[in-house]
């Protein structure tokens, strides 16, 4: 997928600036969100005023599409195709955009954020405060070989920790899982002894989106 329909797929259902646009398309530099969002308001296929952003809340240039029905590739001009089907609240990427949220509203300035859908190497989200860094591994829940998946993703969001803490031991640690799942929730308390020597924080979202923090 280009990163001119990864941006029109974030546009989708939600209108945004510049910078949360970046974040959840995945697209950076910022400067390439904006030319490509300059360039689609001149073909009238979105709108860039002036107005509060679904995500960070701030009042910013934002983009808006101003048909869904009409969007268009780039170079072979072909209807975008765009899976109509909705992943499931818990899916990794839903969980790691509100996450994303979460901090932005709470002072965070979001250095990078992993492409969860192709797999991108890396923190899935690196964030910043007070000249503090962030580094948190996302993990959704899976949908086959529910109890069994699940432990080696928790298995493996704590192996990212432990990774994270030898790489750089002055940063922040976290993982964020999707809330009320039993499998997550009875193997939590079993780490408390590592959260006692290697302090890290849980981000549990619900299905609603809302964000607390462990």
């Amino acid at each position: 997928m280009s990163n001119k329909d990864k941006i029109l797929s974030s546009l989708l259902h939600a209108k945004l600036c510049d910078d949360c646009l970046s974040i959840t398309s995945n697209v950076v530099p910022r400067q390439t969100v904006y030319s490509i969002c300059r360039s689609l308001s001149e073909s009238s296929v979105i709108a860039r005023v002036r107005s509060n952003c679904d995500q960070c809340g701030k009042s910013k240039t934002t983009n808006q599409l101003l048909d869904e029905n009409e969007l268009i590739t780039d170079e072979e001009n072909h209807s975008l195709n765009i899976d109509s089907s909705e992943p499931s609240w818990y899916w990794e990427g839903n969980v790691q955009s509100k996450v994303v949220h979460h901090l932005v509203i709470n002072g965070f300035t979001i250095r990078s954020v992993a492409d969860t859908a192709t797999r991108t190497a890396g923190k899935d989200i690196v964030a910043i405060k007070d000249s503090t860094e962030l580094w948190i591994s996302v993990k959704g829940f899976p949908e086959k070989s529910k109890h069994i998946q699940a432990r080696h993703w928790f298995s493996g969001a704590i192996f990212d920790l432990i990774l994270y803490h030898g790489e750089n031991p002055n940063v922040q640690l976290g993982i964020a899982l999707p809330d009320g799942f039993s499998t997550y929730g009875n193997l939590a308390p079993r780490i408390r002894w590592l959260k006692d020597s290697m302090p890290f924080q849980i981000f549990w979202v619900n299905e609603t989106g809302a964000v607390r923090v462990e």
